[in-house]
């Protein structure tokens, strides 16, 4: 049976016992007080801003440097290369083009079939016109100016005074009427242009598209059309072949040339409409211009085709503003990503926690960008320059890049999930900087795995295992995922590509662990990160803090080795860092160094140094013991969580044997005596690994003052130290189960069983001095306590 069960659990807490709760941590300032500078810098969104800038900004495109604009005939002063590869637009070919094909599309005409029924209304409302003027009575003479004047105004007819005689004479015959409007149909009805005149620079082929309404379109050359000079020489043939007088023929003419009218006119709205169609339909002219090519050799003459090159080079460096959308798209894509991940982190993190990896993953984001960056200009300058084949292809150098060493410190100094949360956004940003290559972001993410696996195989203990995880783990996966891309991508013919992206994968794990150990230390000490490693230096015996302890507060330090040896054997059996817990035990009584002979374990004579004080004052100076180790972890620089250790290893309990003896001493006054001034200022434990400290602290005290080591009063002091701590509330903060505290008790007890075990009586030796029966024993009238709430003898107190 356990030394913890239901039986002798008390579930309430004692009444009289009840630990104040209002004692905070000294080092974490309440949110009320701090600054709105202080508010900034502990809200993620400023860094997620500031994160998503700069990855957006290096990601993105940024223009090149322009060529130097030549003249033709100029003397180059030194190679013109072309700085990148591109895509140009010939931007002079390409207007050609769309020139010539809007010069092909045709003018536009329209047929208008009311012209010819305009006409023949007209003139048949002028002959009309006529004979009723001619009909009208005479009131006097006839006003032929006035006459003249009307029919202009009305049919637009300027008839001459000999004109107007003959048609008076001939009253405005009906037959001059029809043979008017039979000659003009007759012409009419085909078509008539203006002029000609516009199509003068066509060729053979050349013409125009005529509209019909309803026979559609069609083109017609210029010769099977009509001017209307030429429906004029046609109407006198024709008029003179008919047998008429002479004078009724001239009057036909002259009216014939006067009603004549175009009915194909141009229309400018759909021909400009066709031919910016057809200008459309050209599709741009571009050529590509590979990066490294030799535009002009030092010392050429720059020719016209040099210039013009030259020239759409530059103009396709100014002209690209796309970068300026891709930064404003990587920029949210980025806010995006940060935002999702701060809010992920928070959920499954304690606050602090996810916000100092939060931090840690933009930073390392941001570094990693910068190596991938360098690493593909390195390879572009060194793939020009290789004579070697396996260095020559620029492309395979992309295996070289140290893809997984982030993800290696990741591993190291966090979790597996937090570690699996940044292989899975390394691998994004590697897809995104290589063109969005599916393949590299496969590789990546696969790699971020291995080493995740390999960080957890060789374990934290050492900064090697990223060595080692890098070259036996990271590489040789590079290199199975390589040699799979390429069975996958089917370039079956080229091996030494194969060959190529093997060696470059091999180094690629290469540099991802030395990079990763180069970086260790950096991230430890920049995120205040208490690893394995570390943890093992601060255990070190030989560091001049415990030699310091071992000489001037020897006691303190003995019982400083027993309590790390009692709380890290429990620390394994709960499955707490066992390491952080014996380094936590070994400092946490370093403030006793500064007072140690007030403390009864470091005493070399029978000297009280309590005798003269008050129980008050004796009481501050052993609780100052925790203040003053707090400021030599700050003056040694040690971690946070050891700090945190020496600061709550007595939590808020209460000096029990000097709040006794002030009970004792002022007994008239007892009502005005109160634990606050005899108690600890805390805080309570607040992790596992603290309150494992100081239920050790207190059990191996207790133990020394045991008269009689044997099981039962060492179960007996375990058990009451406990119930002390519980009913204290002492153990509220810090998530200890009940399964975890019996397993605490019962390792506490194996280890002090060791600790306490008889050895075989020595013969021949008589080492203990045996009193004789008569001799009375001596009486110990003193009610025994002391600070830790067991029973030793009354000088105990520490």
């Amino acid at each position: 049976m356990g030394l913890i069960s239901f039986k002798n659990f008390k579930l309430f807490k004692s009444s009289a016992a009840t630990a104040p709760k209002n004692h905070g941590s000294a080092h974490a300032p309440e949110e009320e007080n701090l600054s709105w500078i202080q508010r900034i810098l502990r809200s993620p969104f400023p860094y997620i801003f500031i994160f998503a800038l700069a990855l957006a900004y290096f990601i993105s495109y940024l223009p090149s440097k322009s060529l130097p604009q030549m003249k033709e005939g100029e003397i180059a002063a030194s190679d013109i290369v072309a700085p990148a590869d591109m895509l140009i637009e010939d931007a002079e070919t390409t207007e050609n083009r769309r020139r010539d094909a809007a010069e092909a599309v045709l003018p536009i005409y329209v047929y208008d079939p009311n012209v010819i029924l305009n006409t023949g209304e007209k003139i048949r409302q002028f002959f009309l016109f006529g004979r009723e003027w001619l009909s009208a009575p005479p009131a006097g003479k006839k006003d032929y100016a006035k006459f003249q004047k009307d029919v202009y105004e009305k049919f637009g007819l300027e008839l001459m005074a000999n004109e107007l005689a003959a048609l008076e004479k001939y009253v405005f015959a009906a037959e001059l009427e029809e043979a008017l409007i039979k000659l003009l149909e007759k012409y009419s009805t085909p078509g008539i242009i203006l002029s000609k005149s516009l199509f003068m620079n066509q060729g053979p082929e050349g013409g125009f598209t005529l509209l019909r309404n309803q026979e559609g379109e069609k083109v017609i050359r210029v010769q099977d059309i009509l001017e209307i000079k030429e429906v004029k020489d046609k109407l006198v043939i024709d008029i003179n072949k008919l047998e008429l007088a002479a004078r009724k023929k001239g009057l036909l003419i002259s009216l014939s040339f006067g009603s004549l009218e175009p009915n194909i006119t141009f229309n400018k709205v759909e021909t400009e409409a066709r031919r910016e169609k057809a200008r459309a339909s050209v599709e741009t002219v571009f050529y590509t211009i590979k990066k490294g090519k030799v535009i002009i050799r030092k010392g050429d003459e720059a020719s016209p085709e040099t210039v013009k090159q030259i020239r759409n080079i530059n103009r396709n460096l100014r002209g690209k503003k796309a970068w300026q959308r891709n930064f404003l798209g990587g920029f949210l894509l980025f806010c995006l990503i940060f935002v999702t991940l701060w809010y992920y982190l928070k959920s499954l993190l304690k606050p602090p926690t996810a916000f100092k990896y939060f931090l840690m993953m933009g930073l390392t984001l941001a570094l990693s960008l910068f190596f991938y960056k360098l690493g593909l200009f390195l390879a572009e300058t060194s793939g020009q320059s290789a004579r070697f084949f396996l260095f020559q292809d620029v492309d395979s150098y992309k295996y070289a890049l140290p893809f997984q060493f982030g993800v290696i410190l990741f591993a190291f100094l966090t979790t597996n999930a937090v570690a699996l949360i940044y292989a899975i956004l390394n691998s994004l940003l590697v897809g995104y900087l290589i063109n969005a290559n599916f393949y590299f972001m496969i590789f990546s993410l696969i790699g971020g795995l291995g080493a995740i696996y390999g960080i957890k195989y060789y374990r934290r203990q050492k900064r090697t295992s990223a060595l080692r995880t890098g070259l036996f783990v990271v590489a040789p996966l590079n290199i199975f995922i390589a040699v799979t891309l390429y069975l996958v991508k089917e370039r079956w013919a080229a091996v030494d590509l194969l060959a190529a992206e093997v060696l470059m994968s091999l180094i690629g794990g290469f540099l991802s662990a030395a990079l990763a150990f180069v970086l260790l230390p950096l991230y430890e000490s920049l995120f205040r990160f208490l690893t394995q490693t570390k943890l093992l230096e601060l255990t070190n015996s030989d560091s001049p803090l415990f030699r310091q302890m071992a000489l001037e507060a020897p006691g303190s330090y003995h019982h400083s080795l027993i309590v790390a040896s009692l709380a890290e054997k429990a620390a394994e059996e709960i499955k707490v860092d066992p390491l952080l817990v014996r380094a936590g035990a070994l400092y946490h009584d370093i403030g006793k160094i500064k007072m140690p002979e007030y403390f009864i374990e470091n005493k070399e004579k029978k000297i009280d140094a309590h005798k003269d004080l008050t129980p008050s004052m004796s009481t501050l100076v052993i609780i100052n013991h925790v203040k003053e180790g707090v400021e030599i972890a700050k003056k040694e620089k040690l971690p946070q969580r050891i700090r945190d250790i020496i600061e709550q290893h007595h939590g808020n309990s209460l000096v029990r044997y000097f709040y006794q003896k002030a009970k004792e001493k002022y007994d008239p006054e007892m009502q005005k005596i109160g634990e606050e001034t005899y108690r600890y200022p805390g805080p309570a434990p607040r992790s596992k690994e603290a309150a494992l400290i100081m239920l050790a602290d207190s059990i191996e005290a207790a133990s020394r003052s045991l008269r009689s080591t044997k099981e039962e009063n060492l179960k007996r002091v375990i058990k009451d130290i406990f119930d002390n701590y519980l009913q204290d509330g002492q153990l509220d903060d810090c998530n200890f189960s009940l399964k975890e505290l019996r397993l605490i008790a019962t390792s506490f007890l194996a280890t002090l069983r060791t600790i306490y075990q008889p050895r075989v009586e020595y013969p021949g030796f008589d080492f203990e001095v045996k009193k004789k029966k008569s001799e009375p024993k001596p009486k110990n009238n003193h009610k025994d306590d002391n600070d830790r709430g067991h029973q030793p003898p009354e000088d105990q107190t520490d």
